[in-house]
């Protein structure tokens, strides 16, 4: 069991790490584009704009164009019906971890799963996407899907450590993911960059998982709940143009998407800035609420006095249990000896 929740936790970092690199149809050049680029890629494509304003992305080894498409990679559009999925899934998910995380166990377990399967799907489509999009609708609905599959494998006793570890690593990343996106541009110039770091936290969560449980436990749900509050809080106030650009500057490195992606690169708006401040403050109140709160342990255990109906005592448990019992009950008792 140990040894298949470690290799989980390894591809599910080697999945980030490489759907934030190497992805389907990324040639291999490098050539400088005037003026300093946080975008940083395998290559660099060469942009030709004509006399009418039309830019076109052409490759710098072919000089084939590239197909450019729209980088909305399931986001939607104001509150159309996939913002209005994503609004309520973030809501949903993110306040009860980030309130009362440690206390509900299967279903905090479960979300564990449920959140590194809609990430690496997410990550995988938008990655690999061509300039033809897949409808930002099915997107979400495949998202959302993989979150449902993952929160019901993670229910269950099976899923339970593998669930505990995958939180611990998200923790993590969302912690050091909305560091990345409080400067314009990203955290480091050089692309790569934010994602060790991004990943060097994640590591951090999964070993506290491994020294620290408790300590891991209520500092991710704080972390992830108050990400994805975050995130819902700020899609109704920047809609499409504040931690949702940032995330898909962040996370898309496919060559169809770099004309929407690269001409607009990620500057917060100020409301951005505000909800990335207070959520990164607010984790370790609220994960520290939570263990003052609910200081039981993460696995509730039974109570001893929760008594099947099927269960039989020896004559020796039915005397302990009768010394301290009231008359009434030890007459009847004695009466069916």
């Amino acid at each position: 069991m140990t040894v298949s929740v470690l290799s989980l936790l390894l591809l599910h970092i080697w999945t980030l790490i490489t759907l934030a690199g190497h992805v389907h149809g990324s040639p291999t050049y490098t050539p400088p584009l005037d003026g300093w680029q946080p975008w940083k890629r395998t290559f660099t494509p060469i942009l030709n704009t004509t006399s009418d304003g039309n830019t076109t992305v052409l490759n710098p080894t072919t000089l084939q164009p590239i197909p450019q498409g729209s980088a909305s990679d399931g986001s939607g559009t104001d509150f159309s019906a996939e913002a209005i999925i994503w609004l309520a899934f973030c809501f949903a998910v993110g306040v009860p971890l980030a309130f009362v995380g440690i206390k509900l166990w299967r279903a905090t377990t479960g979300a564990g799963v449920g959140l590194a399967m809609t990430v690496c799907v997410w990550a995988a489509f938008v990655n690999t996407d061509s300039a033809d999009n897949v409808a930002d609708l099915v997107l979400t609905i495949i998202s959302v899907g993989a979150f449902g599959i993952g929160f019901l494998l993670g229910v269950f006793e099976i899923g339970r450590l593998a669930g505990i570890l995958l939180l611990g690593i998200l923790g993590g990343m969302a912690f050091m993911t909305r560091i990345v996106l409080l400067r314009p541009g990203l955290l480091i110039p050089v692309f790569y960059g934010n994602w060790l770091m991004i990943t060097l936290f994640g590591l951090i969560g999964a070993a506290l998982v491994i020294f620290a449980q408790r300590a891991s436990l209520v500092i991710s749900c704080a972390s992830v709940g108050t990400f994805l509050t975050g995130l819902g809080i700020d899609l109704i106030v920047n809609k499409q143009s504040g931690m949702s650009y940032g995330l898909r500057y962040l996370f898309d490195r496919n060559s169809h998407h770099y004309l929407a992606i690269v001409q607009h690169t990620w500057n917060p708006p100020i409301p951005s800035y505000i909800i990335l401040a207070v959520s990164l403050g607010l984790t370790p109140i609220l994960a520290y609420a939570q263990h003052k709160i609910f200081s039981r342990p993460f696995e509730p255990s039974s109570s001893s006095e929760d008594i099947p109906d099927d269960t039989s005592f020896t004559q020796s448990e039915a005397d302990i249990r009768t010394a301290t019992a009231t008359p009434e009950a030890k007459a009847s008792l004695d009466y069916f000896k």
